[in-house]
């Protein structure tokens, strides 16, 4: 199997060609693990910084809108004073008008009532320009409101295109080192295959494949899952059950044999965490890591594969390197 692996290289990314057995010995599970939560946590920076980015156009949106409003209040208050402006414009009063207010009571009476109209006028008037100052510190503000905001959400956008890139590059790498599906959970030796056996302990068939190492060698999770079971007797000594849902699929995988359990029930866990040692625990002729892959729940059977397929079939060597050839 050939892979194009991608390995960090301070914030950027190295991109290697060539077969992935160069390159798979230098990857580990927990470079995995470490480019996994990356993702996760660059998946949930994206979708932060997309909700700023909606909230600093809804309050640009506003800001629009509010000037906009104000602007009309502008227009308006400006038409008034203009208004008000050509009717306090004085009109030029003949010589007899003026002769004839200061003798005729009636004539006093229209020059003292035009006099209190004047005056009115003249108040709103200055009403309507005192109204017109304070809308034209308004409109300053919010224009400086506006550039404010047009400013953050030119930022937030700017985040949110780096953080998308971010991530394009973060799947990218972890698609290029993580198997397909399960990840072969332990280094050593593959010791017995997957099919018919001898009879010893019991059974006929072989379930899974066993891996031998000295005892004490980590244990990893082949797949993203969680511990639905932890037993420590029994014919398979210490071992572990982890449900996968994969594409839809439910999986179940087994690790047993252990020396060392270090997870619990209901645990959830990333493809690449440890999950404990491998020892020579229950029906066991040496230190091996015993690894089953069923399709759905768990189901044993003594005589046949039952539900259980080949780990070869559907595990790979972190990196992409052939299971058959070497185990990681």
């Amino acid at each position: 199997m050939w892979k194009q692996l991608l390995l960090s290289v301070g914030v950027g990314v190295l991109v290697l060609n060539g077969p992935a057995s160069a390159s798979a010995d230098q990857l580990t599970p927990q470079e995995l693990v470490k480019t996994t939560k990356s993702l996760q946590k660059i998946e949930r920076d994206v979708h932060a910084s997309k909700q700023a980015v909606e909230k600093a156009e809804r309050h640009v949106q506003a800001v629009d809108e509010r000037a906009d409003a104000l602007q009309a209040k502008l227009d308006q208050v400006s038409t008034q004073l203009e208004a008000y402006e050509t009717a306090s414009t004085p009109e030029e009063t003949s010589l007899f008008k003026q002769v004839l207010s200061s003798v005729l009571p009636s004539a006093k009476a229209e020059a003292a009532e035009s006099e209190k109209a004047e005056t009115d006028l003249k108040a709103r008037e200055a009403e309507a320009a005192r109204a017109l100052e304070e809308l034209s510190d308004q409109q300053a503000e919010v224009k400086a409101e506006r550039e404010q905001a047009k400013a953050s959400h030119a930022a937030a956008y700017k985040q949110l295109k780096a953080q998308a890139a971010q991530l394009t590059d973060l799947k990218k790498q972890k698609a290029a080192i993580a198997p397909d599906q399960f990840m072969i959970p332990a280094t050593g030796r593959l010791s017995q295959g997957f099919g018919p056996a001898s009879g010893q302990f019991g059974y006929t068939f072989h379930n899974g494949i066993d891996i031998a190492a000295k005892v004490g060698t980590p244990i990893y999770a082949a797949a993203d899952g969680k511990v639905i079971d932890v037993k420590t007797s029994g014919p398979y000594g210490k071992h572990v059950f982890i449900e996968h849902d994969l594409n839809g699929q439910k999986w179940t995988t087994v690790y047993a044999h252990m020396h060392k359990i270090e997870v619990k029930k209901g645990q959830a866990l990333l493809q690449g965490e440890g999950i404990g040692q491998i020892g020579n625990t229950g029906n066991s002729s040496g230190p091996h890591l015993h690894f089953e892959v069923h399709q759905g729940k768990y189901g044993y059977s003594s005589s046949s594969a039952g539900n259980t397929v080949n780990p070869m079939d559907v595990a790979e060597v972190l990196g992409g390197t052939s299971p058959i050839k070497a185990v990681y």
